[in-house]
């Protein structure tokens, strides 16, 4: 899944989990103890959350959270078979 900051700027970007709140990282930082979820940045404004080896328990929806006056967020739900 990918979120993206336009126009570039430094902001602090997390993802969560939806369902249950869960904060899968905070910038570049994964801070859950699943050695599964990863975060990447190509450049200062696109970032990805990755989930290796997905599992069906990894179902459900995930956001991005840009951490800016107003919070800016966006939604991504992922389904596994």
């Amino acid at each position: 899944m990918q979120g993206r900051i336009y126009p570039p700027r430094k902001q602090e970007v997390a993802w969560v989990r939806a369902e249950d709140q869960t904060i899968l990282s905070l910038h570049s930082k994964v801070v859950t103890h699943n050695s599964r979820i990863g975060v990447t940045h190509d450049s200062a404004n696109t970032w990805q959350l990755r989930i290796r080896q997905l599992k069906e328990s990894d179902r459900g929806c995930y956001v991005c959270q840009i951490n800016t006056a107003v919070m800016k967020i966006a939604e991504g739900c992922l389904d596994v078979y």
